[in-house]
């Protein structure tokens, strides 16, 4: 039952987050590679915040959703193209196996991303720890690199 409530509200993000940035011009989707791999959507409230959903699996056999406000900004002397993020968020991860838990934690993502001149595409690595919160407490680290294709 918990994990419906949780997914009914990871969709109501999702497409909350998909109205308000259909508004601004700003969503893209595109696959990235790492622990998880899988794929992200992204759409930004402003010039320099952004929500990230993801979908992933596991190399350890799980499927992992997260959701994550990001906040960006340009580095001081390099290039308008290069900006790097930070920010917070939540991810679950639902288990293959019997044997195993669906988890519950918090995540603070942190990354670097670049934006091809006169295109649509954005490459990105980001290292994300977090800390699992259900059902028992331990650190987690996730990341991995990627690309985005904005759509509108």
């Amino acid at each position: 039952m918990q994990h419906r409530i949780l997914f009914s509200l990871l969709f109501c993000l999702v497409f909350a987050s998909l109205s308000a940035a259909k508004d601004r011009d700003n969503f893209g989707i595109g696959p990235f590679i790492g622990e998880p791999t899988g794929l992200n959507a992204q759409f930004y409230w402003d010039k320099s915040s952004a929500i990230d959903i993801g979908g992933a699996w596991s190399w350890d056999e799980w499927f992992l959703v997260s959701a994550d406000f990001q906040m960006y900004d340009y580095i001081m002397d390099m290039p308008r193209e290069w900006k790097w993020y930070y920010g917070g968020g939540v991810y679950m991860t639902f288990a293959n196996d019997e044997h195993d838990d669906n988890t519950l934690g918090v995540r603070v993502p942190v990354g670097l991303k670049y934006h091809f001149p006169y295109s649509i595409v954005d490459a990105w690595a980001e290292f994300a720890p977090g800390v699992e919160l259900a059902p028992e407490t331990e650190l987690s680290i996730q990341g991995g690199i990627g690309v985005t294709f904005w759509l509108w």
